[in-house]
């Protein structure tokens, strides 16, 4: 998969997508089934930000500038025209600046952001990590419950950011943390305090 910087189309949306998270979406408006086309047919990913103001359908909305990219790993079209797709999250990035099209599909310059480097979850925030174990659990999914992505501050970090009960913007700011130590400290005192 290429991963271009320039003309990144970005889909808003009222959610944040991590890098690893799945993202399921309903595609029906022409300007998204344009884009999601076009990435498929390049091999290329589109950029998905979390919305600061506006809506998912209709105008362009503003964007938080970090969001995550993301690959097309699965689609299906239905009889109505609704495409639906999967896709995971990549690598998060930065809008250096943006312009919107005649049909008001968002395009972005963006800055690829570093890749957080593997760093061991703390024994004093290993209860997050069995925090997320039992969530997962209870939510069945499909996850290895002794995997070593659980001894990964990073990964733990972004999983429970994605998993525990918390508004958007705290999910957009714990996306823009680029310390994953930091980012499990800040969701240990979030889920201390209640």
């Amino acid at each position: 998969m290429r991963t271009p910087t320039n003309n990144v189309p970005i889909f808003p949306l009222s959610a944040v997508l991590f890098p690893e998270g799945i993202l399921s979406l309903r595609v029906f408006e022409p300007r998204y089934l344009d884009m999601v086309s076009r990435c498929l047919k390049q091999d290329v990913p589109f950029g998905v930000s979390m919305i600061e103001d506006g809506h998912e359908v209709g105008k362009a909305a503003r964007c938080y500038a970090v969001g995550t990219l993301a690959k097309i790993i699965n689609w299906d079209q239905s009889a109505g025209g609704v495409l639906q797709i999967e896709a995971l999250g990549c690598q998060r990035f930065k809008m250096l600046d943006s312009k919107v099209s005649d049909q008001e599909l968002r395009t972005a310059t963006i800055k690829i952001l570093d890749e957080t480097p593997m760093v061991s979850v703390p024994n004093e925030l290993f209860r997050l990590t069995a925090m997320l174990k039992k969530v997962l659990k209870k939510q069945q999914l499909n996850t290895s419950l002794d995997g070593a992505q659980f001894d990964d501050a990073n990964w733990v970090g972004c999983r429970l950011t994605e998993v525990l009960p918390m508004e958007n913007v705290i999910r957009q700011r714990l996306l823009e943390i680029d310390d994953p130590i930091e980012r499990l400290h800040i969701i240990l005192g979030l889920f201390s305090e209640r």
